[in-house]
């Protein structure tokens, strides 16, 4: 899901000064605040044209989901844009999605950052401040109790910070679970800046593999037919998505 970008804001740099009250609560190493900012846009996996990769499970309730990864190093030569990994609960098939992340960006300056963030869209992103480098182990983790009640958990084991939020949406259907790839932006299948290849581990939904949690989808980043984006192999817990195309 996520949400769309503005050409302004990459050439900035996502600049946060869009200001919001945030909702839920968070709890961290340091005192950075969450800055929230954009709107999303609903990914339908359509034939031929989607902006997500890697793996979902279906076909049960899904009240838990895990993925990690280290962070890749971007090549912004081949264009500006902005690449997401992330893992959440919904959104395969339905219209709402309870996911935390982390936003790989290529300014149109060239310049690399790292935006971690949380979402319950149909709700606004909410990013937060913590620093993210290259190379770095993310951990991440949404959960709930089944009756709207969610947490919402993304840690930097690298540079000792945790983010949980504890978020409500009595409306979730907990159809899917998925740990994701997302290129974001303004067009229906926006650029997808060069992330070489990120690994994901610990995938888990349920506290099962993926490969045993339900029925297996796989996804790519397309835009008319092009791959940008291409899933490896899911070994039980573990696979990675490698960029093909800008």
């Amino acid at each position: 899901m996520r949400r769309t970008i503005s050409a302004a804001l990459l050439t900035l740099g996502l600049a946060a000064t869009l200001a919001v009250p945030a909702t839920g609560t968070a709890s961290a190493a340091g005192t950075s605040a969450p800055v929230p900012h954009l709107d999303h846009r609903i990914d339908r996996h359509a034939s031929g044209d989607s902006n997500w990769g890697g793996y979902a499970v279906t076909g049960g309730t899904y009240r838990t989901v895990t993925g990690n990864w280290t962070v890749p190093a971007l090549d912004c030569s081949a264009t500006s844009g902005d690449i997401s990994f992330w893992s959440g609960l919904d959104g395969w098939t339905s219209s709402s999605v309870e996911q935390i992340g982390l936003d790989a960006v290529c300014t149109r300056k060239g310049a690399v950052q790292y935006n971690p963030w949380v979402e319950m869209y149909p709700a606004n992103s909410i990013y937060f401040t913590e620093t993210v480098k290259a190379g770095d182990t993310m951990t991440s983790s949404v959960t709930t109790n089944g009756s709207g009640s969610f947490t919402l958990t993304l840690a930097d084991p690298t540079r000792g910070w945790t983010k949980t939020y504890t978020k409500t949406l009595t409306s979730a259907p907990l159809s899917s679970a998925e740990v994701i790839v997302e290129a974001i932006g303004s067009a229906s299948i926006p650029a997808c800046p060069d992330f070489h290849q990120v690994q994901f581990t610990d995938v888990t939904a349920n506290g099962q593999g993926f490969g045993s949690a339900g029925t297996v989808n796989t996804t790519n980043l397309e835009r008319g037919g092009t791959l940008l984006t291409q899933d490896g192999a899911l070994n039980g817990t573990s696979f990675p998505v490698s960029w093909l195309h800008a």
